[in-house]
Parts: structure tokens; C-alpha cells; sequence
């Protein structure tokens, strides 16, 4: 019984990494959240990089951890791909009690990060149809139609109007 101890304890030491950058990834989702707003495109990319990068490594813990999963798996002779909620009921009651504990606080924080990206996401989109108005605006506010105009579009009684976005990303 000890090394299925032991690697359960594996297994919720990398919860706990991964939760602790669940975490910072919040807390930079915030702090973007008032950039946009400020419209500090420079900064805005800055964190962007930053969150890739924690991404990437989310990543790889996540690898490591369902590596983890299937050898704790393998020990309690469980069959077929377990999750978490399944493992609990066949770990010692201080283990699964801490790996429940474990399991409700990073689903609390990431549907926290998913608000908060949510949020970010229409804050942008926001930004991106302000902007796209104000351009469509300028560039169809030129100058009427001069003397020295070609005037074949004009001469049917249409006026082409000039868009530089035509699609919305």
C-alpha cells in the first residue's frame, strides 16, 4: 500500500503545481483586463508572452500528471482511462480527502479564469469594433467628388465605399 501512497502523493504534488499556475494565470488575466481597457497594446503583448510560455509548461505538467495517473491506475488494477473523481474513491481517506480539496479549488480557479477571459475576450472585441468604425469612418470621409475624379463608378449612381476590414477575426 505504500508506493500507491506514495504515488497519489505524486499526483497531487502536481495538482498543486498545476493549480499554483492556474493561479498566476488568473492573476495576469486581471491584470489584462485593465490593460485593454487603458488600450496598452505594448503591455497587452508583453503578458501574452508571459502566458504562452505558462501555458506551455501547464502543458507538460498536464503530460506528467496523466503519465502519473496511469501508473497509480495500473497499481490499484483499475482498467481504462480514470480521472481524478475516480481515483479518489480508491485512496485512503487522508489522500482522497486532499485530493478532493485539490480538485474543487483548481475547478474553482479555472472557472474563475474562464470568466475573467471571457470578459477579456468581449473587452477586445469591443476595442477591435471601435477601432474598425473609426477607420471605416475616416476613410470615407474624404473629399466629395472632385473635378478630377474618375467618374465611371459615380456615373451610374453608386458610390463605391472603401473598407479596409471586411472580415472580423
Amino acid at each position: 500500500m505504500y508506493m500507491k501512497d506514495r504515488q497519489a502523493e505524486k499526483i497531487i504534488e502536481i495538482l498543486s503545481k498545476e493549480h499554483s499556475y492556474y493561479k498566476d494565470l488568473l492573476e495576469l488575466s486581471n491584470k489584462k483586463k485593465s490593460i485593454v481597457i487603458e488600450g496598452k497594446v505594448s503591455e497587452l503583448d508583453k503578458i501574452v508572452r508571459v502566458e504562452q510560455n505558462m501555458i506551455f509548461d501547464l502543458g507538460q505538467l498536464e503530460k506528467i500528471r496523466e503519465q502519473e495517473v496511469q501508473k497509480l491506475c495500473a497499481m490499484l488494477q483499475l482498467e481504462g482511462r480514470t480521472n481524478v473523481a475516480e481515483l479518489i474513491k480508491h485512496l485512503p481517506q487522508q489522500l482522497s480527502a486532499q485530493l478532493k480539496s485539490l480538485q474543487q479549488e483548481l475547478g474553482d480557479t479555472i472557472t474563475a479564469l474562464q470568466n475573467v477571459n471571457n470578459l477579456n475576450g468581449q473587452l477586445i472585441q469591443q476595442s477591435l469594433d471601435y477601432i474598425e468604425y473609426s477607420v471605416n469612418m475616416i476613410t470615407s470621409a474624404g473629399p466629395a467628388n472632385s473635378l478630377y475624379e474618375d467618374l465611371k463608378g459615380v456615373s451610374k449612381g453608386t458610390e463605391s465605399k472603401k473598407r479596409l476590414f471586411d472580415t472580423k477575426v
